[in-house]
């Protein structure tokens, strides 16, 4: 099995590469679309703007690319953050924009005036039933955001995680499609563990 790891330029590919490599994986970063047909597995990650990675991702010419490869090849896709709202419609970040619609969803800011926004820092994933979450000591996750995805669908709602009265969307799932709002590259061995059976549940 071949995972690549797609290098858009505004991702934190590498502690994701690191992760990956910590169970000796074959994995490598992915600089071009014709790289998407060497690999068994995708990882599309993403820091910062709903937009800048939507604009990125077209420049470099993924866009067309992994919608080949993910909806027509069904080859598995696992979202970590922001790679994960980009499957949703739509996002309201900073103005409407559209997602890849993977998943049937929109992305808004966590809104609430009794919590601070980014929501930074550890908390927990409550699963629905979920084999990613299958070992783990605890699930506890590092989080860095200031959006989160709502998808209209519930069953494809793997975790939801409470930050202060917002209830959010924590992981999803969906045939060969997985994502997660949490950083699983900085969640230390719950990271590495999670990631694994993601592996093992949509491959």
């Amino acid at each position: 099995m071949r995972i690549g790891i797609i290098n858009y330029g505004l991702g934190n590919v590498g502690s994701v590469l690191n992760s990956f490599k910590f169970y000796r994986h074959d994995v490598t970063l992915i600089t071009n679309p014709k790289g998407l047909e060497t690999i068994d597995v995708v990882i599309l990650t993403g820091i910062g703007n709903f937009n800048a990675s939507v604009s990125r991702l077209k420049e470099f010419h993924f866009w067309d690319k992994l919608n080949e490869e993910v909806l027509i090849k069904k080859k598995p896709v696992i979202g970590i953050c922001l790679g994960m709202q980009l499957f949703a419609d739509v996002s309201y970040e900073n103005a409407l924009n559209n997602g890849f619609g993977w998943i049937k969803g929109k992305v808004i800011r966590i809104n609430s005036s009794s919590i601070k926004v980014p929501h930074i820092g550890w908390n927990e994933a409550m699963p629905k039933n979920s084999k990613m979450f299958l070992g783990l000591q605890d699930n506890f996750f590092y989080f860095m955001h200031s959006y989160h995805f709502v998808p209209e669908d519930g069953d494809v709602i793997a975790a939801t995680t409470k930050y202060g009265d917002v209830e959010m969307v924590s992981a999803v799932q969906r045939d060969n499609i997985v994502g997660v709002q949490f950083h699983p590259e900085k969640s230390q061995n719950n990271g590495l563990k999670f990631l694994r059976n993601c592996l093992e549940v949509i491959v």
